[in-house]
């Protein structure tokens, strides 16, 4: 029995007769669409434990030709590697819209990096990977982009701001010059930013002295570095922000942090 509306969540929808096949369909009130008992699974060929199954095994660091023959081996399922990769850009903006409804509880001391990743369309040799996360290696916000700039560097610590709620207390970056001037426009005076790389930086914050490095930010990008690995790239830039925000779900609510 359906409690809610598969698009809208809402509780309010009617019955709406059913299909050639018997299934019982219903109506939401709300977004005026229609849906059935199968939910966001109807229409699809195989199951959805099958379409479940290869979208978690491409969380790991699996390429869709061996998700395709763990599920051959797994499940005795022939599906197309296209076919995965499919369902993965269907499904990914729906994973990520529910883990924003599931908050997590980020400090405020975030760190920021960016990291050569390949997308096709780029001018340059490499396009570039934003991350944002917090002193306890969560990940705020990714963003990427074919330019290393400032009007970049605000558009990741906006969806960070906005994915936190708050401002941070310190912002720590590398020698990037943009970073300076995106953090005043987005956070204002009460940020501090700090610029810090491999070496130590001292500085003295809520009375205490600390020695701060942007080794953590550093030792995050390892992980999508490896995801990223098997993809070889990427063939188009919006896709490659969607299967990066796909990877920061996964790391944040599935993989052992740092």
């Amino acid at each position: 029995m359906i409690d809610y509306c598969t698009y809208c969540s809402s509780p309010n929808f009617v019955l709406n007769g059913r299909d050639k096949k018997r299934v019982q369909r219903y109506k939401c009130n709300d977004c005026g669409r229609r849906f059935c008992n199968k939910g966001i699974f109807a229409r699809f060929r195989f199951p959805k434990e099958v379409i479940m199954d290869a979208i978690f095994l491409r969380s790991f660091p699996l390429s869709t030709r061996n998700v395709k023959r763990i599920l051959k081996k797994l499940n005795f399922v022939v599906v197309s590697h296209k076919t995965i990769y499919n369902w993965l850009v269907k499904f990914a903006p729906r994973l990520v819209k529910i883990a924003l409804n599931k908050p997590i509880a980020f400090t405020k001391i975030w760190h920021v990096d960016e990291k050569f990743i390949h997308v096709r369309g780029s001018k340059d040799p490499h396009a570039y990977l934003w991350i944002v996360s917090d002193s306890n290696s969560n990940i705020i916000a990714v963003h990427v982009s074919f330019e290393r700039d400032e009007a970049n560097a605000r558009i990741v610590l906006q969806k960070a701001k906005d994915r936190a709620g708050f401002n941070p207390e310190l912002l720590i970056s590398d020698g990037l010059q943009g970073y300076k001037r995106a953090c005043r426009k987005v956070f204002g005076r009460r940020t501090r930013h700090v610029k810090a790389h491999f070496k130590p930086v001292g500085i003295v914050h809520n009375r205490k002295l600390m020695q701060i490095t942007n080794n953590r930010a550093e030792r995050i990008n390892e992980f999508p570095a490896l995801w990223l690995h098997v993809c070889r790239g990427f063939k188009r830039l919006d896709r490659a922000n969607l299967l990066c925000e796909f990877f920061a779900v996964n790391y944040n609510y599935f993989m052992e942090h740092p």
